[in-house]
């Protein structure tokens, strides 16, 4: 089974850039420098996955753990900016640090958790170290959070609200305020038991709207980064309408899906065919210049291109497909954007490995659906 990442997988919906960023009033870069204390928080919130990696947050850890002057509440600040690997290591030294003298820290940890500008990771443990046996505190914070800068706070807010009976408007409101696919899903269910109908793939910012060409060839699996006339022409903007495909001329062909999670079904499209690629474009109308996320799900090897920068590219097969699999960051212009995919298909026999399809939405870094114009 092959799988080359050149992309990250979301782990959630807010996205943080890399970065150095703690207050003065948490860390004293004085007494920081004389345990060494300021490096190892950088070495943590730096990392990236390998062996040398590993071996450089041991050492940072093992460091950390004799420094005199590191607190609590300046591993979970280092949590903000800090890639995917390196919050996971503050994590556990937060957690470390918690299992100390935390639970004597509870007023401290109390305004950590009411700083909306901190982690969203780092403030939901320190929601969940504050609550832990404590439901009525939990029901209380939650109330206030439906619009919480975390999301994993957020989630937890609209699930607490849900447990109720709710009316038409409450709900809308909360339908408005959540952001994770599989909440939005279920308060637009309950709506339609009420009888509101709600377009789910409007709501999550699904594009329904594609011009499909292919099969390309794929045999083997080689052709991941072959660039073929299909990705050169879209560059510049002059693409033809018929192109030499696997096995005869092929030409770009309307579709719209009405799947209600946007998805595309190629295998349906194509004749289940094997070993081959398919290109989808889009055009996506803003209505002004702004940032964005392109977030995919995909079974097959990938590949996206935003007016003409590939932005993500996933030499995967077969190794499961959700709602917002992978996302990166987009930088959308005022007026139309163009949007190119390119899936490929291996010829793996299995029964599970028939699947060749995608879907993509667009949206803010909270995961809310940005919608092109018109929509």
């Amino acid at each position: 089974m092959l799988i080359r990442l050149k992309t990250r997988t979301i782990r959630r919906a807010a996205i943080f850039a890399v970065g150095f960023s703690i207050s003065a009033t948490i860390l004293d870069p004085v007494d920081a420098r004389a345990d060494g204390s300021l490096d190892s928080i950088k070495v943590l919130q730096t990392l990236t996955s390998g062996d040398d990696s590993t071996l450089a947050a041991s050492k940072a850890i093992k460091q950390l753990s004799k420094a005199s002057d590191v607190t609590l509440i300046q591993s979970l600040a280092a949590m903000k900016g800090a890639t995917p690997v390196g919050r996971n290591w503050l994590l556990g030294l937060a957690n470390s640090l918690y299992r100390k003298s935390g639970k004597s820290q509870s007023a401290e940890l109390t305004k950590f958790l009411a700083d909306a500008s901190q982690d969203g990771e780092a403030r939901y443990l320190v929601f969940q170290w504050l609550t832990t046996n404590n439901d009525v505190l939990r029901k209380e914070l939650l109330a206030k959070m439906n619009q919480d800068s975390s999301p994993e706070l957020r989630f937890l807010a609209i699930d607490e609200a849900m447990k109720v009976k709710l009316e038409n408007k409450d709900l809308s409101v909360l339908l408005d305020a959540a952001r994770h696919p599989s909440q939005v899903v279920s308060i637009i269910e309950k709506l339609k038991e009420l009888g509101v109908t709600i377009d789910q793939s409007k709501q999550l910012g699904f594009l329904p709207e594609w011009r499909l060409i292919g099969p390309f060839d794929n045999v083997g699996t080689v052709n991941f980064d072959k660039v073929f006339p299909v990705e050169t022409d879209w560059a510049k903007g002059a693409t033809k309408n018929e192109y030499q495909g696997k096995t005869e001329a092929v030409t770009w062909k309307q579709h719209t899906t009405a799947e209600p999670d946007g998805v595309v079904d190629l295998a349906e499209l194509y004749n289940k065919e094997k070993g081959c690629i398919v290109y989808a474009a889009a055009e996506f109308d803003s209505e002004k210049d702004q940032d964005a996320e392109v977030r995919l799900g995909c079974i097959n090897g990938n590949k996206i291109w935003v007016n003409g920068k590939l932005v993500m590219s996933n030499e995967v097969y077969h190794t499961g497909a959700q709602i917002d699999q992978y996302a990166e960051p987009i930088r959308l212009k005022a007026g139309k954007n163009q949007i190119l995919v390119k899936v490929c298909q291996n010829e793996q026999k299995e029964q599970w490995a028939q699947d060749y399809k995608f879907q993509v939405r667009i949206c803010d870094s909270t995961g809310k659906a940005i919608l092109t114009k018109g929509r």
